[in-house]
């Protein structure tokens, strides 16, 4: 991540692609706001000033066989100097037939192959809380094997000694704890909202050594408020562990 907020604040121009399914995807489901690679994109124009171009590569429904098939036309094609993916909320579907070992050997291969780009670095997320006491019978599975592709991610990322964006303890702090804030967040038991993707968005600009600010920080009043939330859940919980 340093090595691209270095470029941020060096270089003229800085391309970001984002790489992943319907969390990341700009299209109906977004209600017509912003999802949360809009944000950053906000967020960095407002720090850093217009230094960047932003590529959203998200397609609905995908799995990383998917993002693997496409990469070339949709990654590689923009020469970019970053790449965030966002991965493994489908490829925990049993019913999608991606084995954990396949998605481990998939992340790796975007990896590599986001390596093998000139100068490019690549940021990998986990996904933010699926409501899985709302699952219905149709979601059979999801709910047990979600937390074991999530921790595929981080290992993939740790081995690979890619910056890890790890969404998915804060929002499990504030899923546990704070309930009806978190399905505040959530549009259905899979996706967020537009609040959900401001607060996303909020926390990755934050890895990018930004922040909202001015007028835009009044704008996302809320998001802000439920990110400094999150903040004190996770602190509680790191000194609960002492």
């Amino acid at each position: 991540m340093k090595r691209v907020v270095e470029r941020l604040l060096t270089e003229p121009m800085t391309r970001i692609v984002a790489l992943g399914s319907s969390n990341t995807e700009r299209a109906y489901h977004c209600q017509g706001a912003h999802n949360w690679f809009d944000w950053l994109e906000v967020g960095i124009r407002g720090h850093y000033g217009r230094r960047h171009i932003m590529v959203n590569a998200g397609v609905s429904g995908q799995t990383t066989d998917q993002l693997l098939e496409r990469f070339d036309r949709d990654v590689a094609t923009f020469a970019p100097d970053a790449v965030i993916v966002t991965a493994g909320g489908n490829d925990s579907n049993p019913q999608r037939d991606v084995p954990p070992e396949r998605f481990r050997g998939n992340l790796q291969t975007l990896a590599d192959r986001i390596g093998g780009l000139a100068d490019c670095a690549a940021i990998f997320q986990t996904y933010y809380s699926f409501d899985v006491e709302h699952f219905g019978a149709e979601e059979a599975g999801w709910a047990e094997n979600f937390p074991v592709y999530m921790q595929i991610v981080r290992e993939t990322a740790a081995a690979a000694g890619i910056p890890l964006v790890d969404h998915l303890p804060r929002w499990e702090n504030l899923r546990m704890n704070e309930v009806e804030t978190f399905r505040r967040m959530m549009r259905d038991t899979r996706h967020v909202n537009p609040l959900g993707n401001m607060v996303i968005g909020l926390d990755v600009l934050r890895r990018f050594g930004a922040r909202v600010q001015g007028e835009l920080e009044d704008f996302c009043a809320e998001g802000l408020a439920i990110q400094r939330q999150m903040d004190k859940l996770e602190q509680n919980h790191d000194e609960g562990k002492k």
